[in-house]
């Protein structure tokens, strides 16, 4: 209820700024595949470690065309965090600044759908630097995949529970795994997974 009251407020303050496109509904058919790589879990106080965005369009994952984008060092960014993403403060020496990215990734996903593995946790991530620097969250609609991966295993198989964790999807539905931990990498088979899904049966 309250992202809801938010959006709309969102949507009312900037429905004649430069920003008024973003709000409407999406009519095509393409989403973007979203997927962040940050130094913790917790959305109030990790910070954003890279950022990757993949057009999905007409059956297909553009990964040729995608965003993908590696920040400045942060202050939290630690040992623990370093091995899993495996990127390291040297890596990132020449990363952008979040703020100076925020822009051309409005730009790239427009009001595009946004899908993605836990993506409430990603954008969740991303309004943490937007809505200071612009004044509003961002306003696509989300498609979680592990909701919809459980919904299609409910109807294939009715009698088993669905293991949701993200290897474990994509093993079941058949999808490689592109660089696990790279935030390209897990969008792009975020991207196929959700191709997958999209499949009336799923090929026993």
């Amino acid at each position: 209820m309250i992202r809801h009251l938010r959006r709309y407020a969102d949507r009312y303050r900037h429905a004649h700024g430069p920003y008024s496109h973003l709000f409407l509904p999406y009519e095509g058919e393409d989403v973007v595949a979203l997927d962040c790589e940050t130094t913790g879990l917790d959305s109030r106080h990790a910070e954003l470690v890279s950022i990757a965005a993949v057009p999905v369009r007409g059956g297909r994952v553009c990964a040729s065309e995608s965003m993908d984008t590696k920040f400045q060092p942060p202050k939290s960014l630690t040992g623990e965090s370093i091995a899993i993403h495996r990127l390291r403060p040297v890596d990132l020496d020449e990363g952008e600044e979040v703020a100076d990215t925020l822009e051309s990734l409005l730009n790239f996903i427009g009001n595009r759908p946004v899908v993605g593995w836990c993506i409430d946790f990603d954008v969740a991530m991303i309004n943490r630097y937007l809505r200071p620097l612009l004044g509003f969250d961002l306003p696509n609609a989300t498609i979680e995949l592990s909701a919809l991966y459980q919904k299609k295993m409910r109807y294939w198989q009715p009698d088993m529970e669905p293991d949701l964790r993200f290897e474990a999807m994509a093993k079941n539905l058949r999808v490689p795994m592109m660089a696990r931990h790279s935030a390209r990498g897990d969008a792009v088979t975020a991207g196929l997974m959700y191709l997958q899904l999209q499949r009336a049966t799923l090929d026993q």
